[in-house]
Order: structure tokens, then sequence, then C-alpha cells
């Protein structure tokens, strides 16, 4: 069995706890769409649950089943670390996206933005696929649950503030970074469903770039990164 079919059985098996990840980002992030609060204020909150969803759900799992001795046992079975890193992340990228889109068109729905629907979606897609490719890497540095979440939660903030979340970026190195950032996009997207500008798809060619490095630098070392996440063997 392959990882993309594992994901994807494993997430349909676990009926209740999809739906509660479905219910629980509609249940924490509708009143923030609903409120009154400014527009960038509730595209920090939003972008970073998003973020976090996505790298908390990569990197937690991971060192379960890292620590559980399942991830040896599919590499034992001949399941490639670079056919595992590939095929779970962009299955997670889906499933993700399926459980989070409700909660994102929300914020378009109060605001009357459904038009920016397709870039949300796009630039939610590609947050998650970095946030997954850095959950799986943090997995392979650290050995507890805890460890995993603490060093998923600093990592992801460090990268939103680069991408300009918490406050606009200054001349210089800032813009430099946010120009580049792969989170870049789900900021403009967001500050578009929130009623503001729609963004110039054009400025995505640079984050699209960067996470294609990332998605690249990761596979083609993940035959050696992986060797930390065969705990029964290793540890």
């Amino acid at each position: 069995m392959t990882a993309w079919h594992l994901a994807w059985l494993t997430a349909l098996r676990r009926r209740r706890l999809f739906a509660w990840n479905v219910a629980v980002p509609l249940l924490l992030l509708t009143p923030v769409a609903l409120s009154p609060a400014a527009a960038p204020h509730r595209v920090v909150v939003y972008g970073v649950f998003l973020v976090f969803f996505g790298a908390f759900g990569s990197a937690i799992p991971t060192v379960r089943d890292a620590r559980g001795g399942w991830l040896e046992e599919m590499f034992a079975a001949g399941l490639g670390p670079r056919r595992w890193l590939l095929e779970s992340a962009a299955a997670s990228v889906l499933i993700d996206t399926w459980q989070l889109a409700p909660a994102a068109l929300m914020l378009l729905a109060a605001t009357g933005s459904i038009n920016a629907s397709m870039h949300v979606l796009a630039a939610l897609m590609a947050a998650l696929l970095m946030a997954g490719i850095l959950g799986a890497a943090i997995a392979a540095t650290v050995r507890s649950l805890a460890e995993a979440a603490l060093a998923s939660a600093a990592v992801s903030l460090g990268l939103i503030h680069l991408a300009g979340f918490f406050r606009p970026p200054r001349q210089g190195w800032d813009t430099l970074a946010a120009d580049w950032s792969p989170y870049r996009p789900l900021k403009e997207a967001l500050t578009h469903g929130a009623g503001g500008p729609a963004p110039d798809l054009g400025d995505w060619l640079r984050p699209a770039l960067t996470l294609a490095s990332v998605v690249a630098l990761a596979v083609l070392t993940a035959n050696r990164w992986s060797r930390r996440l065969r705990w029964p063997a290793n540890s």
C-alpha cells in the first residue's frame, strides 16, 4: 500500500476525527470572520491558524508513526523515503484543504468576497504544502510529541512573521524576505478575502520558486534525514 492510499484510508476511516477537524476550525474561526475587527487582524488570526494546522498535522503524526515503528516498517517494505515524503505531503495537502475550506470560505462569505475563493484555496494549498514539508523535517529533529509541537509553532511563527503577516515589511531585508516567502500568497489571498485588493498573481512567482526549491531540497535529501525517523533501529 502506498503512502498516498494509506493517508486517505486513515482519514476516511476515522470519520469522527475527520468531522472534528472540520468543525473545530469552523467553531474557532467563524467568530473571527464575523467580528468587527480590522481586516489585518482577522488575516493574522486566520494565517496563524491555517499554517499551524498544516505544520502540527504533519509533524505530530510523523513523530507518532516514527515512535511506533510504523515508518520503519514502511521503509523496510520497500517504500522509499522520497516517495513517502511526496505521497504523504500531497495527500495531507488535499485532506487538510478539504477540512479547512469551510472555515476559509466563511471569511469570504462574511465579507462578501466570494470572488476571492480561487485565490484563497490556491494559496491555502501552497501554504499547507510548505507546512507539511516543514513538519516532516521537524519530526526528524525531535524526539517527542511536545518537542514537535513546540518546534512547529516556533518555526511557523518565524516564517509567518517574515511573510509580513504581523506588520508591513520594512525596506531592505524584510521586503526581500516577504517577497520570496512561501506564505506571502496566503497573506495576500486572505487580505483579498477580507475585503482587500486582489493580489497580483505575477508577484506569486517568487514564492512559488521558493516553495519548489524547499520541496526539491527536502525530497533530494530525504534518504539522509529520514534515517532519524527510524526510531526502533537508531534510537
